[in-house]
Parts: structure tokens; sequence; C-alpha cells
């Protein structure tokens, strides 16, 4: 696993809102998360829906709950863990997995009620950024330095892997981990001519590029994570092998989505949202209308419109996927995540909890004015 001096962990962190840890404070056995009057108010960095239930993730452990479309929050009644958690996942209106720092991975099955651990939760330098079912019995855990844990048996046991290294047998373990290497993550990724893009994050077993989100493709078979260093993971074959597509960009991606189109976006630094419309073989990158923060995240509308969402407040609307309108949240405080709310508004999560957001731009947080309706 290569090396990263302390200068450089904010460029490897969560959009910004949560830094990938340089020594992991070890967590307590069997210690709860704690209760709060104020924790639809605290950090939190993923949600999703089971059912007609939301459930949203954050930090100390806090999983919160609400049955009717994001009105009223409560947490759930037992979750087995206080570090921060990144990313949620439901296969079901009953069943769903939750990972985060030191590599914890925790279960549900009553809808987020209750959770149970499964994997990690101890002392341990790296975390999990994303987690991603596609059924009920086989999913991956994904996170800082390419870790990645891979489950078939619906998280009863879960096995180490290299992305890009094929799943070891059942009852082995994972390859030994290659030498240490230090590797300056801004540095500009140099072309090697006659070979297409240089990539510094190969390594002789698999791959050390941080894993930051896993998402759908456009078919059962296509899977896709945004890393860093312009890359893309993607596998055609339901996650047995993957191909690693460098995109020409340099920064680090977030998130991603599928469009119903077959579209497949890429969400970055400084702005960036990248496109690929052949199942991620190429990618170009998209005007964002003047975004110059991280983008976490976006989701698509049923009339087919666009919102993603990042740093500094920003919430770009786009109804193409081509011409994007950028807005501020007067706050300004960072986002990682949106939802529909069911009916007439998104919520979106991030630094200061959970708040609603309108489903389309409101010219008061348009950065640029909108142009003026020729007169009659």
């Amino acid at each position: 696993m290569r090396r990263i001096s302390r200068t450089l962990l904010a460029a490897v962190a969560v959009i910004g809102l949560t830094a990938v840890p340089a020594s992991s404070t070890v967590a307590p056995p069997n210690v709860n998360a704690v209760k709060s009057k104020l924790v639809a108010e605290a950090l939190l960095l993923g949600v999703t829906r089971a059912g007609t239930r939301m459930i949203a993730v954050g930090e100390y452990g806090n999983i919160l709950l609400s049955d009717d479309d994001g009105t009223t929050w409560r947490q759930a009644t037992k979750v087995p863990t206080t570090v921060t958690l990144t990313a949620v996942c439901f296969v079901d209106a009953k069943t769903g997995w939750a990972v985060g720092h030191d590599t914890v991975v925790i279960k549900t099955t009553d809808g987020g009620e209750n959770w149970v651990k499964q994997y990690g939760g101890g002392e341990s330098d790296n975390a999990l950024l994303s987690v991603y079912f596609k059924d009920a019995s086989h999913g991956w855990a994904v996170g800082a330095f390419n870790y990645t844990v891979e489950t078939s048996d619906a998280g009863r046991t879960w096995v180490e892997r290299k992305t890009l290294m094929p799943p070891p047998p059942a009852g082995t373990t994972a390859a030994a981990a290659p030498a240490p290497i230090d590797i300056d993550p801004t540095a500009p990724k140099k072309t090697v001519p006659g070979e297409g893009l240089a990539d510094p994050y190969a390594a002789p077993e698999g791959d050390e590029n941080h894993l930051n989100a896993m998402f759908a493709g456009p078919d059962a078979g296509t899977i896709f994570v945004a890393a860093e260093a312009g890359a893309v993971y993607r596998s055609l074959d339901a996650g047995v092998t993957w191909q690693k597509v460098l995109t020409g960009y340099p920064g680090s991606f977030w998130g991603g989505l599928t469009a119903k189109d077959g579209s497949v976006y890429a969400t970055g630094m400084r702005g960036n949202i990248w496109r690929s419309t052949d199942k991620g073989k190429t990618w170009a990158k998209l005007d964002t209308h003047g975004a110059d923060q991280s983008i976490a995240t976006g989701i698509q509308l049923p009339d087919g419109a666009l919102v993603f969402v990042g740093l500094g407040g920003q919430v770009l609307y786009t109804p193409d996927g081509q011409k994007f309108t950028l807005t501020y949240r007067a706050d300004r405080k960072g986002l990682n995540a949106v939802i529909r709310d069911g009916a007439d508004k998104l919520l979106v999560f991030g630094e200061a909890g959970v708040q609603d957001q309108s489903l389309t731009p409101r010219p008061e947080d348009i950065d640029v004015p909108l142009p003026h309706e020729p007169a009659e």
C-alpha cells in the first residue's frame, strides 16, 4: 500500500467532508451510536430509500430514518458503532448495508431499525467509502487505497480482493500487499509516448487508487467505480473482472450515476462532470457553467432532468445533461448526497445535516443572472 504524506491528506477525502484518516481511533467494542436531538443537523454523507422509508448515514455512527418523505427524522434504534458512516445501500425495503471508517460494515434486516456488525470496526488505517449490492447476496464495499471486500452470501463472510485482480477462491486469503511507494496524488500525470496516459497508481498486485463510489451501469452486467486520478473502473461481467479506464482528467472523481438513456456521469473536483455514452469506454468533459468546487454526486428526476450537489453549497441543474445552471445555497455548506422527497422538492445532505432544496433553480440562488424573456 502506498504511503501518503500528511500534507496531502486533504486530497484524498470523500468530497472534502470526511477525510480518509491518517490514523484511526480504535472503536471501543460493543459501543452503540448515541442518541441526539440535533442529529438531523449533524454531518450526513449518504442517503437511500428502503421501500417508502428514507435512510441517511453520517458521523458518529448516526443513522436517520424518515417515514414521511423527509418531513421528520428519527435515529435508528440500535447501531453498533460510533465511527463515521460514509455510504448506505438497500436491496429491498428491509435489507441493507452501511459502511464507513475503520472498514466497518453493518447490516440491517428490519428496514434500518436495528443493525449488526459484519466486518471491520476495530483499529484500522483505512476507510470504506461506498457499498453496492447487485442482488440480495452479492455485494462489494470499496474505499481508500483500492481496499475492496466482497461477499456472495449476503455479508455472512467478506473476502478482501484487489479490484483489478480476480476474486480469490473461497477460503483463501488476499494476496500480500506490494511494497510501499511514495506518490503525490496532486502531481500532474504525464503521457507516455505511444502508450497513452501514464498510470502512476498501478501496482504489481492490483491497483492503489482510492475507490470513492460504486454504482450501477445501464444494464445488469455493468458496474462502475469512480476513483482518483481521473480513473473510472468498469466491469462488464457483473463484477467478476474489472477494467481501469483513464478518462484524461488528472483529478479525483467522487461519485457517479447512470441516466435513463444509458449515459454515465462521473462527478469530480473543481466542478468537473464527465460523461460517457458508450458504457464507460470513452469519456468527455461537460461545461458546468462556472462550477469550480468538488461535485459529490447527482440524481435524475422523473422528467429526465439531472441535479448535482457539492462543496460550497453548489447545486447544478441541467434539463438534458448538456446545459447547466449553477446555483449556491445561502449557507455555502458542503453537500454530499441528494434525494427526491417524493413530492415537490429535493433533500440535500452534508455539513448542515438534511435540508430542503427546490426541484428547479430559484432565480435568487443563481450565480449568473437568468436571461430576460424577450418582450411580447
